[in-house]
């Protein structure tokens, strides 16, 4: 029994781990509208574009923008099934698209490459550039109940554990490298 609480303690999926982060509850996020320009400084990738989507949730009392660091932002699907997007008359000329195929022939290219509409504030290495002063629905992300919610990502304690000692043991391999040298050759360590 105790043994069983054990592995769930340390398997079970604990908290935000940046070194596993791929930052997908950062995709098509919906800043408040006054919120990008507070922040220009520290705006991370390239803004294609925005949509104004309205309020976001009940409880907020002010119009949310999501910014396209993709050339298409994917809004979803309407009641028919079709894909929903938008485009800056910029882009439809600079990418040559003369009909919603080529829309939708972009928007399965970029999901099979794995380029997906990050916030503009994230950095390559998925952290955050304005986490202090990061807007309501990046707080309360995880906080509420629902699988949209929920971080697919969140690292176990036994990966964090694994990840710290493969960084430790990299980290001092040349170290260790040099050191089992001096023993094998019986040389004093200076």
């Amino acid at each position: 029994m105790k043994l069983t609480k054990l592995k769930a303690y340390l398997t079970e999926p604990s908290k935000c781990f940046i070194p596993k982060c791929k930052a997908h509850c950062c995709i098509n996020a919906p800043l408040p509208e006054d919120f990008l320009p507070k922040h220009q400084d520290k705006i991370q990738r390239q803004i294609f574009g925005s949509f104004n989507m309205g309020v976001n949730d009940l409880r907020d009392t002010y119009n949310s923008i999501i910014y396209s660091t993709r050339p298409i932002i994917f809004i979803g699907y309407d009641t028919e099934g079709k894909m929903l997007a938008t485009i800056s008359p910029e882009m439809v000329e600079k990418l040559n698209i003369q009909s919603m195929e080529d829309v939708n022939r972009l928007l399965n290219e970029y999901e099979a490459r794995k380029i997906y509409n990050y916030c503009p504030f994230i950095q390559s290495d998925a952290r955050c550039s304005v986490y202090s002063e990061r807007p309501p629905i990046c707080r309360e992300f995880g906080t509420e109940p629902g699988d949209i919610n929920k971080c697919p990502e969140k690292a176990s304690r036994l990966e964090i554990a694994k990840y710290k000692a493969k960084d430790f043991i990299d980290l001092y391999k040349e170290v260790f490298k040099t050191m089992w040298k001096q023993i094998r050759n019986k040389k004093p360590v200076e």
